[in-house]
């Protein structure tokens, strides 16, 4: 009896040691270092008690690594389901009639605008001719309303920095009509999605 647990208890002082188990390699590089595949029975189904918290996958080594979600996906009651794109609206201060060159929507993050997909162009009184919008990430998308006057968008108008121009040709937006914009960083413009 003596000859088998002197052995165990060594094994098991061992593990303590150096606290990494390899299965199916003799040099584990990590806490457990498994070469196979890998088979979980007697997960747990009880919703009540268990909730799931983040999200794992492997990576090219096969290495557990955590993924982030999305602002467009929930993880709720260990489902994974996507949120619905709800637009929130910013108005621009009053905007003098005329025309408007390089224009700031103060979109980028961290601004106030950040996080808002429509803006609503406020005018004094009347219409603006719009020759550019400072320049935003890339493939950031907004709408742009024309709320209190009409917009008029001069395409690649040389009124305004290259990077801050909108790639069009001229374009009216008559009162409440929107406008859907993304910017290419390659091009440096803004590019026109919808009308």
């Amino acid at each position: 009896m003596k000859k088998i647990l002197l052995p165990l208890v060594l094994l098991c002082v061992s593990f303590q040691l150096f606290s990494q188990v390899g299965i199916n390699t003799t040099s584990p590089s990590t806490t457990l270092d498994v070469n196979g595949t890998i088979r979980v029975r007697g997960i747990k189904s009880e919703l009540v008690e268990t909730e799931a918290i983040r999200i794992i996958g492997v990576d090219a080594s096969g290495n557990f690594v955590e993924v982030e979600i999305g602002d467009n996906v929930i993880l709720e009651d260990n489902v994974l389901r996507a949120v619905e794109n709800k637009y929130s609206f910013a108005n621009t201060d009053p905007i003098s009639v005329g025309q408007v060159d390089d224009f700031d929507l103060i979109v980028l993050p961290g601004e106030p605008n950040d996080d808002k997909k429509i803006i609503r162009f406020i005018t004094t009184v009347g219409d603006i001719d719009l020759t550019g919008i400072k320049a935003g990430e890339n493939g950031q998308v907004i709408w742009l309303m024309a709320y209190s006057g009409r917009i008029k968008i001069r395409g690649n108008d040389l009124s305004s920095d290259p990077e801050n121009r909108i790639l069009a040709g001229t374009v009216t937006l008559q009162q409440y009509e929107m406008i859907q914009l993304v910017y290419d960083e390659t091009l440096q413009k803004w590019i026109i999605m919808d009308f």
